[in-house]
Parts: structure tokens; sequence; C-alpha cells
């Protein structure tokens, strides 16, 4: 599949309701799966559940940006991480926690289903506030827009999955994807072009741009997005 789709995180009518066992209380949740690779080693989403409280152990890894809300999750080794938006938690493969969410909260999820758990197991909490260390992007020939910057919330192992934030100045040009990538638009305003036509992102809003599509990205205003990359 290599169609270009938009994904407005607003709009709930799509959502289903969790179907994963209750918590202590137990509380109402939903989600809405946006895209899982051919492998099934790969799935993006939104997800969002009501005040609760539960425990966890993680099969896969997944890295979550707090959309809103608040929540704690405390760690196997006893340490107390508070998340709020903008927050972004790594859970490996293996890691375990409690879940206690104080205030519905709301998250875009990326998840990878590497097999088996690597030598770090423990969970990680990326703070919206946190000083990080931006990496200046090369442009492509005959580029003459200002540079990119990204940093990286998480790499697996094998480096087939990663995700990270990427922020630029307005610019323009062509793309063409040789892997997945899912992003949340958080900042700016953006045109992408299609065979099938335009559409128009705002922040809130997760693009789909799966191996093999091809357009044009447009930024009117600077830009910031949350993307997890797939190299299935």
């Amino acid at each position: 599949m290599s169609d270009i789709r938009l994904v407005r995180s607003e709009e709930r009518d799509d959502w289903s309701m969790l179907v994963d066992p209750p918590g202590e209380m137990p509380s109402g949740g939903a989600e809405r799966e946006v895209f899982t690779s051919a492998d099934g080693r790969f799935v993006t989403g939104l997800w969002s559940r009501e005040p609760d409280t539960w425990s966890f152990e993680r099969p896969y890894d997944e890295v979550a940006l707090i959309l809103s809300g608040s929540a704690e999750v405390e760690s196997e080794d006893g340490r107390l991480l508070g998340l709020g938006a903008g927050d972004v938690m790594v859970t490996p493969t293996g890691s375990k926690g409690t879940w206690r969410i104080g205030e519905t909260i709301t998250k875009f999820y990326a998840i990878y289903s590497a097999g088996t758990a690597g030598d770090d197991t423990s969970i990680r909490l990326l703070g919206a506030d946190e000083p990080v260390e931006w990496i200046v992007l090369e442009n492509a020939p005959g580029d003459e827009n200002p540079p990119g910057e990204e940093w990286y919330a998480y790499r697996s192992s094998d480096r087939r999955f990663s995700t990270g934030f990427w922020r630029r100045a307005p610019e323009s040009g062509a793309f063409v994807r040789d892997y997945h990538e899912i992003a949340i638009l958080l900042q700016g305003d953006v045109e992408v072009k299609d065979k099938d036509g335009v559409m128009e992102l705002e922040p809130g809003d997760v693009l789909v741009t799966p191996a093999g599509s091809r357009g044009t990205w447009r930024a009117k205003t600077p830009v910031r997005k949350f993307w997890a990359v797939y190299h299935e």
C-alpha cells in the first residue's frame, strides 16, 4: 500500500472502544489504529483512556507522545514518572510498570514488535521541556531552503524502527518514501499534494506516507512534527 492518507486526531467517529482488560476502577477508553505494516511488526495509532490504574509488561517496543491529560507511571524499580502533554514515554520490550491516570489521557503511539527484549528494558521519559541536542540535516542537492533539524526519541537496536521530532522553516519540495513514515503535526500549516489531490494539514493531524508513496510537501509556516519510521 503506497497511498498517502490524512487522519484527524480530533475526529472520534471511527475510534473503537478498548477491549483490553479493565483496571481497578474500571474505566472507559477508545483507540484508532492508523497504520499497520504488511509484516504486522509496526503499528501506529491514537489511544485515549479515562482515570484508572493497572499494571503492564510490554511484549513490544512502544514510544508514545502524550497529546493531552496527565498520568503517573511507576516503573519496576520504583521510579515515579509524571506524564503530561508533550512528553514522550519509551517502554521497550520487557519493561514493566503501573499506569495511574489522573486525568483522561490521549496519546499517539508507535509500536515495533522486535521479537525479543534487548539489554535495556527500563522505561524512559523524555519531558516536553527538557533540553535536547538538535541535529542539523543536510539538504538535498539544489535545495536552497533553510535546513531542517531533528532529534531521536528512540531507535531500535536493529535500526529498522525509530521515532523523533523534526522541525523546519517554511519550505516546499517533492518527496519519495523508501520507508513507512507516520507523523503527527504539532505546529504549522502544511499542504501535501499527491496523485489524488491536495490535503491541508493542521496541528493534531496525522499524515501517513507509506513506503512507495510520493508527493509534494509545502509548509506555509514553521513546522514541527513527531514521526515514527519503519524500514520493512
